[in-house]
């Protein structure tokens, strides 16, 4: 599952609020065995979601109420044959130069399914990893 949204206020642009995403949703993801990649860049958030699809639904339940983010819009949803994100919670980050590369000056939301999903499924974007 593939999903861009609006971020509101410091979210995703401080330390601290990456960090108490990030905490939170490895805490829940672990829980409920979800895998998942996110990206902040210029205002908004896209995040990458694998897992069963009773938990998906929770999780998308969960950040439609979420205040740190607005105008959630499911990109993909489809079912997959084998998992690719294997970690409960993921960072990935755009340097300056990746951005301009990769993006050529759109924003996320103006992104296909498969060029987001190649975004977020690139390691040499990864900034964290949760263990």
């Amino acid at each position: 599952m593939l999903l861009v949204s609006e971020t509101v206020g410091a979210t995703g642009r401080t330390a601290a609020s990456v960090a108490a995403i990030l905490g939170v949703a490895e805490y829940n993801n672990r829980r409920d065995h979800v895998g998942a990649v996110l990206l902040f860049h210029e205002g908004q958030a896209a995040q990458m979601l694998e897992g069963a699809r009773v938990d998906l639904d929770r999780l998308i339940e969960r950040q439609s109420r979420d205040g740190r983010h607005s105008g959630l819009r499911v990109v993909d949803d489809r079912p997959i044959s084998h998992r690719r994100v294997t970690e409960p919670m993921r960072l990935n980050r755009l340097s300056a130069d990746a951005a301009a590369e990769r993006l050529a000056g759109r924003r996320l939301d103006e992104l296909s399914a498969p060029e987001l999903e190649s975004l977020l499924c690139c390691d040499e974007l990864r900034a964290s990893r949760a263990a």
